[in-house]
């Protein structure tokens, strides 16, 4: 499958050092900032909360919505973007599944080193189930990094027995912050592995190895976890842990939907607002999904 003319001329304009592996998290936060703080519609509300005592984004469309809420553990490698840089991808959220849209403002590596992040999601989300939203009405996304959050995330309701939410949904998820494998052809504009790991290593200090399955879910138990829906980019450099992940979790009696996009590389998802069809599909199949799974 070809990539789109649209998607290819995107690609052509990342340099070439876009994930250089020597980079520090500061360099990051830098290189990160042009991808963040894009403005939102006029009919789309924004206002911070707090939920368990986190301040979170919470986001709606003046259209009518659907009764689920996500509840989405943004990207930005652990150590960049705060959520007020990040209303647009609430936005992208909203407007593809039609829902409203909750995202904790968790604190940021390597200043807030592990367990940091993961407690604040956690409290987040327990705090969102206290406001009255029932965990059958809550889809849990995680982007990027926020995949290993996300995953984290429900390792926690599942030692604590507490509600877990109707689904998860991985929008090019980090699963093993070892990257122990990589895609044997093609290459990724958007990651490497060191760099990935990189970024780990600052998230978890001394606290933490990479393979650690509390942060990187292939290595973890999976029984009992809720339905995941794993789009898969051909190109991503995080694929092969997607593929292990659906494969433990399917072994562990999860159910578990996997789908190969060809062509598509990490955080496609993200380029919908440049007009990138890949992009619209892969968030109509997740509206759909969600209304699915939401709707049980």
């Amino acid at each position: 499958m070809m990539q789109s003319r649209e998607l290819q001329e995107l690609i052509r304009v990342i340099p070439p050092n876009f994930a250089d592996p020597t980079a520090d998290f500061q360099a990051v936060r830098t290189m990160l900032a042009p991808f963040h703080g894009h403005p939102t519609g006029s009919d789309f509300a924004v206002s911070m909360k707090s939920f368990g005592g986190i301040p979170c984004g919470d986001y709606s469309l003046e259209l009518k919505e659907n009764n689920v809420t996500v509840f989405h553990c943004h990207g930005g490698a652990f150590v960049s973007t705060p959520v007020s840089e990040y209303h647009f991808y609430a936005e992208i959220i909203a407007r593809h599944v039609g829902c409203r849209v909750v995202m904790p403002d968790y604190r940021l590596a390597p200043e807030h080193p592990y367990p940091a992040a993961i407690e604040d999601c956690f409290d987040a989300y327990q705090g969102l189930l206290a406001n009255g939203v029932p965990a059958s009405r809550i889809a849990l996304l995680g982007e990027s990094c926020g995949g290993s959050l996300a995953l984290s995330l429900l390792q926690r309701l599942r030692e604590q027995a507490l509600p877990m939410p109707a689904c998860f949904v991985s929008l090019t998820g980090w699963f093993d912050l070892a990257v122990a494998k990589v895609p044997s052809y093609g290459k990724d504009p958007f990651l490497t592995a060191e760099w990935v790991r990189n970024r780990g290593r600052e998230y978890l200090g001394q606290q933490l190895l990479l393979d650690d399955p509390r942060v990187s879910p292939v290595y973890a138990e999976l029984q009992g976890l809720p339905p995941m829906y794993l789009q898969i980019g051909q190109y991503d450099t995080m694929s092969e842990g997607a593929l292990t992940l659906g494969s433990k979790a399917l072994n562990a009696g999860v159910a578990v939907t996997m789908e190969s996009w060809p062509g598509m590389i990490h955080g496609w998802h993200g380029l919908v607002n440049a007009d990138v069809p890949e992009a619209t599909a892969a968030w109509t199949a997740i509206a759909d999904y969600i209304a699915q799974l939401c709707a049980q």
